[in-house]
């Protein structure tokens, strides 16, 4: 009974394998469960009301989805960090409360499920993950997160919860990531697809600088006070497809400094025409989002790659038109509202949101020396308000990436954390300085640099957390590791030890 009972089980797993997975509905069984789905549309329509059709396409479309990011790993891969990027954008446009973040975790744990079922690509998952310095101190800061859901501080532990679950999100994202960057040849095409879709969201914002927002973007902005926020300097400030203007332009920025770096750096004059049009695209975009803590970000990336490749001589060059630029845009005789934005980075004057986060850092000072462990995670800001109302942070706006973990997590997460970066550095330097192949070291410096623009602008705002900027910090990581182990020239970079 048994074993008849094992064969039918073994039987539709294969019959379903073969239909959904390995012919992808491209059998006479497919289509007539195709044409049923349809069939099922026309009568909802029609029996019930117009919105039962698209709900019943969205179900059988989610699942068909499923099913694709399952069998093909590296589509989820991309699909995930496209999605990431537009969801709030989604949430505009059908002006619903969808779970975004939940459906990007809940995809991220979908891969898992297919790398795992995967026996070929779970083989990726080598010794070196688990024991490299980058996923050790990841262990640590777990047990420290570990040890926060304990502090006395916090009042509910839900906050902690989904604090921890996202968190755990990445480090399954930075597995997979582990698993699929398995080649120069991906390393490169994941790198240039970061780039493309910043061009994209950035070509974007251009379009709502030329020809104004789209309608449901104009209702949203019309809810409480979106139009005072965004209204500063004399210039609509432009959030592309992201909840805010400084997302967008923290990340147009960063991909605009891994653009000058790759493009002063290849020999490829196609390669050289379509960086320059990338890096084009994604220093309009970041212009029109107003955000200064970007314009820091390029001036410090561009610092950072001068003092890190100082003993080039195209490194003066570089310096030497950087300088003429930035020049010139101080002190040209015509500006507008965008080049006055960019200079008041620059000019030491503080607005009142900047009075007021500067009045908040030092009010929150003292319970910061009392509490070496911090008030607890998710107790600042809208956090905070959520699941610990009453807390003494609740109407801290940190703004800072690193006062929010100093203030929630105390001196001793942020310390934690400062190291977390240092070991990130360390581990990039260490293998740039060591590789000969020349465009495997220009693909080091660029998204180190580009790193630690990203941690330059976490002084100033939440600039790590934010989707999809947190995907590419988790797969560049993961690059690191691995892209040196392609350097023909030496040693496999397996036998190095950061």
């Amino acid at each position: 009974m048994g074993t008849g009972t094992n064969f039918k089980s073994s039987s539709v797993r294969q019959w379903l394998q073969y239909h959904f997975l390995d012919k992808k509905l491209d059998t006479r069984f497919g289509y007539l469960f195709l044409s049923g789905i349809a069939l099922l549309l026309v009568y909802g329509i029609v029996a019930f009301d117009k919105k039962t059709g698209p709900i019943v396409l969205a179900v059988f479309g989610g699942l068909l989805l499923c099913i694709v990011m399952m069998k093909s790993r590296y589509f989820g891969l991309y699909f995930l960090i496209a999605f990431s990027s537009v969801t709030v954008t989604i949430d505009r446009l059908v002006d619903l409360p969808l779970p975004s973040g939940t459906l990007i975790e809940f995809f991220t744990y979908l891969m898992l499920l297919g790398l795992l079922l995967n026996y070929e690509q779970k083989r990726n998952i080598d010794g070196r993950f688990w024991t490299n310095p980058v996923t050790l101190v990841l262990y640590i800061l777990f047990a420290y997160y570990l040890v926060e859901l304990f502090n006395p501080g916090m009042f509910s532990p839900l906050g902690w919860l989904s604090f921890f679950r996202k968190q755990l999100s990445y480090f399954i994202f930075y597995y997979i990531c582990y698993s699929l960057l398995n080649s120069r040849e991906r390393i490169i095409y994941f790198v240039r697809f970061m780039i493309a879709l910043s061009t994209v969201l950035a070509l974007y914002a251009c379009k709502q600088q030329y020809f104004g927002y789209a309608g449901f973007e104009l209702r949203w902005i019309g809810t409480g006070n979106g139009y005072t926020l965004l209204f500063q300097g004399g210039m609509l400030r432009k959030f592309s497809v992201f909840s805010d203007p400084s997302t967008s332009g923290i990340l147009f920025a960063a991909i605009a400094v891994l653009c000058v770096i790759l493009l002063f750096r290849s020999r490829d004059k196609k390669e050289k025409k379509w960086l320059g049009l990338a890096l084009a695209i994604n220093l309009l975009g970041y212009s029109y989002s107003g955000t200064r803590t970007a314009t820091v970000m390029i001036i410090a990336g561009i610092l950072m790659y001068c003092i890190s490749t100082i003993y080039e001589r195209r490194t003066g060059i570089l310096m030497f038109y950087s300088a003429i630029i930035f020049a010139v845009l101080m002190v040209m005789p015509y500006q507008n509202p965008i080049t006055n934005r960019i200079r008041s980075t620059f000019e030491g004057t503080k607005d009142a949101s900047a009075a007021i986060r500067d009045y908040d850092r030092h009010e929150v000072q003292p319970y910061i020396q009392a509490h070496p462990i911090g008030g607890g995670i998710f107790t600042s800001g809208m956090e905070g308000n959520k699941y610990n109302k009453g807390h003494y942070l609740e109407y801290l706006q940190a703004d800072s990436g690193y006062l929010k973990v100093l203030a929630e997590q105390g001196p001793f997460g942020l310390a934690l954390l400062l190291i977390f970066y240092f070991i990130i550095m360390r581990a990039g330097y260490y293998r740039f300085y060591r590789v000969k192949d020349p465009e495997i070291r220009t693909y080091y410096i660029g998204l180190l640099v580009m790193m630690f623009t990203l941690m330059v602008a976490q002084y100033a705002q939440m600039a790590i957390s934010q989707y999809p900027v947190v995907l590419y910090f988790y797969a560049i990581l993961v690059i690191f590791i691995k892209l040196a182990d392609f350097d023909e020239s030496k040693q496999p970079a397996k036998t190095i030890e950061t």
